[in-house]
């Protein structure tokens, strides 16, 4: 079967199969998830504090608007494309759906942190969340900062086979390095679950990324991609989720730890 979006193509080869589509992936892997993990937050959302919707529901809006230009200049410069009889249609280039995932994707990640949080029987933030403990996070942050403009930058310039590495890199990382710095006490206070939740969502929409690339519901451009690949995933796309889900988790950090009472840890 062959998929065509303008002179692209993508093809999925085997026997006769029964495609999914774009919405019907995102019903299965993004939304039912979504859906569970956020009633467990609701049913704990007094345990959790005063924050937990801000935290929950923040995040959403700010990725959409960060990431939907920077998607389709991707879908413009040909980094990936999307089968068009696996979408409903496009705005800007970009399918619905698209934007649905960027709105849905931190709801998911966000409220998989929040669950493993409504767990602990106390929580509080550290008392040392004055000027000195968010200074202890600032070597992560400018490593993070350095690596997204310093490494991001020169993979751009290496070649077009370095392109999708270079835009994750010069796009996420930097944010990523600024939120940890804006973060670093919740963080550290609560590392084991921003941990669990950052390692076993990365996995998990990289299982799903990997599902869909089959289904021929995206495609990721070979000739603008180091060919490096993880059990089969390109390493961009790995990349790409282990970076949007550290947007996230640290995104709801942010919004959540100031709703709780300081502790004497």
């Amino acid at each position: 079967l062959w998929t065509q979006s303008g002179n692209r193509r993508a093809e999925v080869t085997g026997p006769a199969q029964v495609l999914v589509t774009y919405l019907e992936f995102l019903l299965l892997f993004v939304v039912a998830p979504a859906a569970v993990l956020t009633s467990i937050v609701a049913y704990n959302q007094h345990h959790l504090g005063s924050r937990v919707w801000v935290a929950l529901l923040g995040v959403s809006p700010i990725a959409l608007a960060y990431t939907a230009r920077w998607d389709q200049y991707l879908i413009a410069q040909n980094v990936w494309w999307y089968g068009e009889d696996r979408v409903r249609g496009a705005w800007l280039g970009v399918p619905w759906e698209e934007y649905g995932f960027m709105t849905l994707q931190p709801l998911l990640t966000g409220a998989l942190l929040l669950t493993l949080l409504s767990g602990r029987s106390t929580l509080e933030r550290s008392s040392a969340s004055d000027l000195s403990a968010y200074i202890r996070g600032f070597p992560w942050a400018g490593l993070l900062f350095v690596t997204g403009f310093g490494a991001g930058i020169l993979a751009l310039r290496s070649g077009p086979e370095w392109t999708y590495l270079g835009l994750i890199l010069v796009w996420a990382f930097p944010v990523i390095g600024a939120l940890t710095a804006a973060a670093w006490p919740g963080l550290r206070t609560f590392a084991r679950e921003a941990w669990i939740t950052w390692i076993v969502s990365t996995l998990y929409l990289g299982v799903a990324d990997h599902f869909a690339i089959s289904q021929g519901i995206w495609t990721i451009s070979s000739e603008q991609t180091t060919g490096w690949t993880l059990a089969g995933l390109p390493f961009e796309e790995a990349l790409f989720f282990a970076a949007t889900n550290a947007l996230v988790v640290v995104g709801v950090m942010l919004f959540w730890t100031p709703g709780l009472p300081v502790g004497d840890h």
